[in-house]
């Protein structure tokens, strides 16, 4: 159950970031294109021309770093003075805003597969190489958490006929957040067919997106009372000042 406060002084909370996970692009397929061409032989049954290799995949592309939270907003400055005070001690929250949200990054685009070798007559030696795969496109970085709001110091001053200090505070920073998931990598595109039959390699394996940092710890803020004799006697004054050099 929250707890309720007569009086609530609180900056607001920063905005979380949107988080569409947006992924990279695929390399382009490259089609019939990206095969190579037959060999040809002779009349004779001789080899001509050797078979064309397959061209290397096209390479995915890595997501886009995603977005951070905004930072917290620091408590207000406010001054409040009662020239007579009566009743229960007033209960007061000083709170700075939490950070918002980090996004997340996105995975990487898939690498495209690589071209087949052109068909290679018997009367030609040799294997001809089958296009690589493509590599792989990076994850998308995180996001950075939103820092946190600081609160501020409270100075309570109360009148010499007030026997108790008239007002109770809480005072609190923000809560600051933890930064968003760096997003996978693709996945790198399959080696095109060499003449023989079997695969050419892979494409190269990207890595996966940054690390994004997590926001940061806001001032808390300090309370003091002092009753002054030289005021009403039963004055209030209530003082929130935000710090100016935390």
């Amino acid at each position: 159950m929250a707890i309720q406060y007569d009086l609530l002084v609180k900056g607001p909370d920063g905005q979380d970031a949107p988080n569409p996970m947006t992924p990279g692009v695929n390399g382009l397929p490259l089609g019939p294109a990206g095969n190579g061409a037959p060999g040809t032989k002779d009349m004779f049954g001789k080899c001509e021309k050797p078979a064309g290799p397959g061209l290397p995949g096209n390479k995915g592309v890595g997501a886009p770093p995603a977005e951070s939270g905004e930072n917290g907003t620091d408590a207000y400055a406010v001054k409040i003075t009662c020239g007579a005070f009566n009743g229960n001690p007033v209960s007061l929250l000083v709170s700075g805003g939490n950070g918002g949200m980090a996004g997340s990054g996105g995975v990487g685009g898939n690498g495209g597969d690589g071209g087949n070798a052109g068909t290679q007559p018997k009367s030609c030696t040799g294997v001809i190489s089958g296009g690589m795969g493509g590599p792989s496109g990076v994850g998308g970085t995180a996001g950075n958490g939103g820092d946190a709001g600081k609160s501020a110091d409270v100075s309570i001053i109360y009148g010499p006929q007030i026997t108790t200090i008239p007002v109770s505070a809480k005072i609190t920073a923000g809560t600051p957040r933890n930064p968003g998931n760096p997003g996978d990598p693709g996945t790198p595109g399959k080696g095109g067919l060499n003449s023989d039959g079997t695969h050419a390699l892979p494409g190269g394996q990207a890595g996966s997106g940054g690390q994004g940092n997590g926001g940061k710890q806001g001032y808390t803020g300090a309370f003091n009372s002092n009753m002054d004799p030289s005021q009403a006697p039963t004055y209030v004054s209530i003082s929130i000042v935000p710090p100016t050099n935390r």
